[in-house]
């Protein structure tokens, strides 16, 4: 359930965040870069910030770990450490997945309108 949770918040932070670039995309387009070539940008964001993300959180984890595994030196000294990697991988995958789908998709939305159109201009 956590992870139904994690998943919807991300995916709202993202479409979010994507929404609110549409003038930063349509200055790219209008200095020459094509629809492609801005959903390529906003594709590799989102899978350089999940990637980020998953070294920050493997980081804060495997200080976590140490510290209770040193705390609890005295009481259980020979506790093997087990990290779960299918599921772990499968979590990283679904979050990569979410992160590229939530920005892609409201970025595909937005650049159907003109450059002109999402920069605010008006005649």
């Amino acid at each position: 359930m956590a992870l139904v949770y994690t998943g919807i918040a991300i995916a709202n932070t993202l479409v979010m965040a994507t929404r609110d670039r549409a003038r930063e995309f349509a200055t790219v387009r209008l200095a020459g870069a094509t629809r492609r070539q801005v959903l390529g940008l906003v594709g590799i964001e989102a899978v350089l910030v999940t990637c980020v993300g998953v070294l920050l959180a493997a980081v804060v984890t495997a200080v976590t770990a140490a510290g209770a595994r040193h705390g609890l030196a005295d009481l259980a000294p020979s506790v093997p450490v087990a990290v779960p990697w299918l599921p772990l991988g499968a979590i990283i995958l679904a979050c990569l997945a979410t992160a590229v789908l939530a920005s892609l998709v409201p970025a595909a939305l937005l650049l159907r309108r003109p450059p002109a159109e999402l920069a605010g201009v008006r005649e």
